[in-house]
Parts: C-alpha cells; structure tokens; sequence
C-alpha cells in the first residue's frame, strides 16, 4: 500500500487534493493525519469522491473506484 496519498498533488507551496470537487487544499492537521500516511483510505474527501464515481456508475465495483 503506498504511504502517501495518490489524490494529493504537491507543488513547491501547497497541497493540492484532486479527491475533492474544488480542488482544496488540506489543513495541516488533515494533511498529517491522511494525506501523509497509509490511512488515506479513510479520508472523508477521498470516501466522498468513490460515492460520486459510484452513484454515476452504479455497476461499478466498490474496489475498482480505489484503484485510480
């Protein structure tokens, strides 16, 4: 598993979450508790992001939508 998440895109002065609609940038205290480590998959941005992709897509498996 990585330890970092896949949907956080760093630049040299912010973090920017591709999970999340608009783009947000993560607070210090979000960042380090799941951006930074390997429980980014209980990430509130990130589980929003899946029920989006599979509301759209109901025949898509669960599993899959983690997998980007």
């Amino acid at each position: 598993m990585d330890r970092e998440c896949p949907y956080i895109e760093t630049r040299p002065k912010d973090f920017v979450c591709k999970a999340s609609v608009t783009s947000m940038v993560p607070s210090v205290s979000e960042y380090a508790t799941y951006c930074d480590t390997e429980e980014h998959y209980r990430c509130p941005i990130l589980l929003a992001r899946v029920l989006r992709e599979i509301s759209v897509n109901p025949h898509q498996k669960t599993s899959a939508a983690f997998c980007r």
